[in-house]
């Protein structure tokens, strides 16, 4: 078994000669313009490598391991692989770019080729609190006993080395899989794990000031590698991989970057080794350090290059030079109306207020959207206000006020097919201000529906 780092979650698994491609984000400008890689990646230079591949696996539906531009400039030759979900959406989404997709069920190990194996679990129970993203992702409306969240993880095997990679999965989802893998596996070789949440908290959210939200971000980042050391203690791996979620914010949102609570890849090795190191454990569980482009053989226990460590300096002025400036997608669109807003939004709350009520969902609090120095407020049982936005205090004891580019605004309010709330929401264009800020789940289930 190789294992070759790509960037952030795609990794390139080699078994035996059969070429497996995980989760493919190789493109530039994901979740609406604002992911970005560092270093770059030229897809089209390295098109005939990613080509070679003779399958993929996609754990899930984010941008971030299926990204439309990426996969459509691969060979529609190649097959996916997905889990098989209560809900089609990804499925549907890769058919529609042309490629055959084979979905396997739950925790059956499917041969591949000779000396190749994938399993899949679905990691469910959907908590938004566990990832820090503020809208949901998984379908309520599911019939029980169905896969519905969005992630899954995954166990690929060549007959005698064992990978696990985890990508997004909360640790708490997960757990539920794991007593299925210690059954089947008796030892995981390689561990691919998270070490950081890619929410908008802390950096979006304008009921903090600038001490609060390092606090929040240093307090956020910690949970995130604790998680990763809560994966590598249950799994015992002999390697461990942090990666994933690994992205730099682009254009007018670079400025949040330091802000969102999301360890640099030097720094989770630093914890995780001194961590092991501290319980005498670091010749039984050692790091898989991989440089973007990097691979490492795990039958010869060899690199093909030393690893070194990032150039922070350098990374930052790429981020001022070559990203600040930047577009992000809607920025190119017309700047629309209050009205043509105000008229979108009637349709979209009355389809708020039915989902609510087929939901049987009650808010606590109020939700707010500001434009332009108004406020529509989606009242629960009544039709859409327009308020003042310096009276909301007097509107509202208890509430959340979404703010986004108008532009980008426009394009929630036509749908899904133009921008998904959860995607603005995770490429940190969204603006929050809650009070009290607390969080309350059931407004994720709701807020995803304010669309025509």
């Amino acid at each position: 078994m190789k294992i070759k780092l790509y960037r952030s979650s795609t990794v390139g698994l080699n078994l035996s000669g059969y070429k497996l491609l995980m989760d493919p984000w190789l493109t530039e400008g994901e979740y609406y313009g604002s992911w970005s890689h560092y270093p770059y990646y030229d897809l089209d230079k390295n098109i005939n490598e990613i080509n070679s591949y003779n399958a993929i696996y996609i754990s899930h539906i984010h941008p971030d391991h299926c990204s439309d531009d990426t996969l459509k400039k691969i060979s529609k030759e190649i097959p996916i692989y997905i889990h098989s979900y209560h809900s089609k959406f990804l499925k549907l989404k890769l058919e529609r770019i042309g490629f055959k997709v084979i979905e396997l069920e739950n925790n059956k190990r499917t041969k591949l080729d000779k000396n190749a194996y994938l399993n899949i679990f679905a990691a469910d129970n959907c908590n938004p609190e566990l990832c820090f993203k503020f809208s949901g992702c998984a379908d309520f409306t599911a019939k029980e006993g169905n896969s519905q969240q969005i992630d899954t993880l995954s166990i690929i095997d060549d007959g005698k080395n064992v990978l696990m990679n985890v990508n997004d999965c909360p640790f708490e989802l997960a757990q539920s899989t794991f007593n299925d893998i210690k059954k089947q596996y008796e030892k995981i070789n390689v561990l691919l794990t998270g070490y950081g949440g890619a929410g908008p908290y802390p950096q979006c959210f304008e009921n903090l000031n600038s001490e609060e939200k390092i606090t929040a971000a240093q307090s956020k980042e910690k949970q995130f590698l604790n998680q990763a050391i809560k994966y590598i203690d249950e799994i015992k791996p002999d390697y461990y991989m942090p990666f994933a979620g690994t992205y730099t914010l682009t254009g007018k949102l670079s400025n949040l970057q330091s802000l969102r609570g999301v360890s640099s890849i030097d720094n989770a090795y630093n914890f995780f080794e001194n961590y092991y190191s501290s319980k005498n454990l670091s010749n039984n569980i050692r790091p898989l350090k991989l440089n973007a482009g990097s691979t490492f053989d795990l039958n010869i226990k060899e690199y093909d290059e030393n690893y070194n460590k990032i150039n922070y300096e350098e990374y930052q002025s790429y981020i001022d030079l070559e990203l600040s400036n930047k577009l992000l997608t809607y920025e190119k669109d017309e700047i629309p109306s209050f009205d043509e807003i105000y008229q979108l939004s009637k349709k979209a709350h009355q389809r708020f207020l039915d989902k609510m009520l087929i939901n049987n969902v009650s808010l606590k609090s109020d939700i707010f959207v500001k434009v332009n120095g108004k406020s529509l407020m989606l009242c629960k049982n009544k039709d859409l206000l327009v308020v003042k936005s310096d009276e909301i205090n007097q509107k509202s004891k208890k509430y959340v006020r979404y703010e986004t580019d108008i532009r980008l605004l426009k394009r929630l309010l036509m749908g899904p097919r133009y921008a998904h709330w959860n995607n603005a929401e995770i490429g940190s264009h969204l603006k929050f201000f809650r009070k009290p800020n607390t969080f309350e789940r059931n407004l994720y289930r709701s807020m995803v529906y304010f669309h025509c």
